[in-house]
């Protein structure tokens, strides 16, 4: 009995409709690579509509201060106990400028060592459909 040589054992693996199994094989790799894609594709534009993308990439790579494109905000207490009364100063551009503003503050309140009152600087991105700010931090 004789022995069918390589190209007869190609012909053989054939499929019916005269297709290798490899290539059939990588026909569907690239189809559910696509699948795959096309969800990825999907699941950003989700995060792009219901999300927060900027403060969600801000939270992850500046979790301890402002981004570079976020403003930050003074909001002053003259008394730290009552936080009803507030003074608020939108973007003062960095957080050192924060710190040195409320000092000015406590200052001009007759509170130099700020014993009575306190303050917060808030980072928040600049929103463009709302006239409320939502702040990702509030630091001292």
């Amino acid at each position: 009995m004789r022995r069918p040589n390589d190209a007869e054992k190609n012909t053989e693996t054939l499929g019916q409709q005269g297709r290798h199994p490899d290539v059939t094989h990588f026909s569907a790799s690239i189809s559910i690579r696509l699948t795959l894609l096309q969800l990825a594709v999907a699941a950003m534009l989700l995060w792009f509509v219901v999300g927060e993308p900027v403060s969600d990439v801000a939270n992850l790579l500046f979790s301890t201060g402002p981004a570079p494109w976020e403003e930050v905000d003074l909001v002053y207490y003259p008394d730290k106990y009552g936080r009803s009364v507030s003074q608020i100063t939108p973007d003062i551009g960095s957080l050192g400028e924060c710190r040195t503003r409320a000092n000015y503050q406590a200052v001009q309140q007759d509170d130099p060592r700020m014993e009575r009152g306190t303050y917060e600087c808030r980072t928040a991105s600049a929103r463009l459909f709302s006239s409320q700010r939502v702040y990702r931090l509030s630091l001292k």
